[in-house]
Parts: C-alpha cells; sequence; structure tokens
C-alpha cells in the first residue's frame, strides 16, 4: 500500500469515527458519567482546542479500569517547520488517571461498545502498549483513534484477534 493510499485510508477511518454519527451509533452508545460508573473498554473523548479556543477535533482514551485512562498521542518535534502535519512523529503511550485526565481536558462525550468488549483482549493489549516501545505517531494514519480501536479489538491487524469492520466511507 503506498503512503498515499495509507494516508486516505487513516484519515477515513478517523473522519468516520468522530463524525459519522452512524458508524458510532451502530458501534457504540453514549455514556453519561452521573448515571453510569464507567466500564473498561469505554472511550473518553477529549475536545482538542485551537489557541483562540475553537474547536479543532478531539482526543480518545480507552477507559482500562481502576479509574485510569490510557491514550496515545504524539509529542512534535520543536523544529520540523511549517510541514509538521504531513510527517510522524514519536508515539507516546501514557496511562493516566481519570481524576487528573478530566481536570487537564475538556471531556466532550463518552461512548461504550455496544455489546460489550473482550476485557481479556483489552487487558493484553494495554500491558502490551504500556510494556513495548509505542509506534511513531502520525495524525492520520497511526493515531489515537487507530490506537483506540486496537485495544478493543476493533482493528483491521491481521495479526491480532481482531473484528473485521468495514470503516469505508458511505
Amino acid at each position: 500500500m503506498s503512503f498515499t493510499s495509507q494516508t486516505i485510508i487513516g484519515a477515513s477511518r478517523t473522519f468516520q469515527f468522530f463524525f459519522s454519527e452512524a458508524f458510532l451509533g451502530q458501534h457504540f452508545e453514549a455514556v453519561e458519567l452521573e448515571q453510569s460508573d464507567p466500564e473498561p473498554g469505554d472511550l473518553f473523548l477529549f475536545r482538542l482546542q485551537s489557541p483562540t479556543g475553537r474547536w479543532c477535533g478531539a482526543h480518545v482514551g480507552v477507559y482500562c479500569g481502576h479509574r485510569e485512562i490510557i491514550h496515545f498521542e504524539g509529542k512534535i518535534p520543536d523544529s520540523c517547520g511549517p510541514h509538521k502535519f504531513l510527517g510522524s512523529w514519536e508515539g507516546v503511550v501514557c496511562k493516566q488517571g481519570q481524576g487528573p485526565m478530566l481536570r487537564s481536558r475538556s471531556l466532550w462525550r463518552v461512548l461504550r461498545r455496544r455489546g460489550g468488549i473482550n476485557r481479556t483482549l483489552l487487558e493484553l493489549r494495554v500491558r502490551e502498549a504500556m510494556d513495548t516501545d509505542p509506534p511513531p505517531y502520525h495524525p492520520t494514519r497511526n493515531n489515537c483513534v487507530h490506537f483506540a480501536l486496537h485495544l478493543l479489538g476493533l482493528d483491521r491487524n491481521p495479526n491480532s484477534a481482531s473484528v473485521d469492520l468495514k470503516l469505508s466511507m458511505g
């Protein structure tokens, strides 16, 4: 697969995840934390804001249980110039307490997988993510959405015991 097609596929998966209510409604349901405690596998979506305070996307973390959220982000190099959003960066996997994460970021919504998740697979993948060097981060090909879907077994990695979801547009 070429660089261009990987970028387009990755961008379309990310776009569909955030903006396709049909996709979200088919696979996830919104959860109100005031009415329900989070469960392992819940997706926490946090608003990303520009320096001027405008909404410019979201960051996704996966609730692991024990009031911890795991997430993946990129460490943007200081000296990468105006094209910094076109390349890969150092990937960083973090596990944070739910309280500090909610205080430091603006929660948009919490989503729960319809039909539940395989908790054993989630625990295995969280341990693996914490114990291995993270892959490079790319804004469209390998980002927090791809990481979260992988943890839940919803990726298309042929080497994992995953569910093959059709994530095409339309």
